[in-house]
C-alpha cells in the first residue's frame, strides 16, 4: 500500500513539474511557468527596432509584487531608450548587448547583470551574430 502512495504522489509530482498545471489554484502559494506557454512575438517595447520574443511569466498574477520577464531581442533588435520610473535590473543570459543608461554606455555579455535606478535613461540593443536574450525584473506597477 505504501509503494501505491508514493507511486501516485510521485506520478502527481511528475504532472507539476512538467508544467502540466501551470498556473496553480486560486489558494498557491506558487506558480510555475514554461516558456512556451508564455512566449509573445511582439514589436521592441519603448520605441525599439525589431520584432522580439516576451516571455510574460506572472502577468497573470493578481497583485504580484515583482515584473518577471525574459525578452530575446534577434539581429539589430533594441528597447528604445526610456526613463525608468522605477528601479530595474536587467540580467544576460546569453548574446551581447551595447547598453546606454542616460549618456554613458557599455557593452554586456553573458552573466552580467546591471541595476538601474528610477529616473534613468536606458535603451538596449543586440550586437554580434547571437540573439540577446535578458531576464527583465522590476516592481510591479501599483
Amino acid at each position: 500500500m505504501k509503494e501505491l502512495v508514493l507511486l501516485v504522489l510521485c506520478g502527481s509530482l511528475a504532472f507539476h513539474a512538467s508544467g502540466a498545471q501551470t498556473s496553480g489554484d486560486a489558494n498557491s502559494r506558487f506558480r510555475i511557468r514554461q516558456d512556451s506557454d508564455v512566449l509573445h512575438v511582439e514589436p521592441a517595447p519603448h520605441d525599439g527596432s525589431g520584432q522580439t520574443k516576451a516571455y510574460r511569466y506572472f502577468d497573470d498574477v493578481k497583485d504580484a509584487g515583482i515584473v518577471f520577464r525574459k525578452r530575446a531581442l534577434p539581429k539589430e533588435g533594441a528597447i528604445g531608450m526610456h526613463v525608468l520610473g522605477h528601479d530595474e535590473v536587467y540580467y544576460v543570459l546569453s548574446g551581447r548587448a551595447e547598453l546606454t543608461v542616460d549618456d554613458q554606455q557599455r557593452t554586456l555579455q553573458p552573466s552580467t547583470a546591471v541595476y538601474m535606478s528610477k529616473g534613468a535613461n536606458v535603451g538596449i540593443r543586440q550586437a554580434g551574430d547571437d540573439d540577446l536574450v535578458l531576464i527583465v525584473a522590476y516592481p510591479a506597477p501599483k
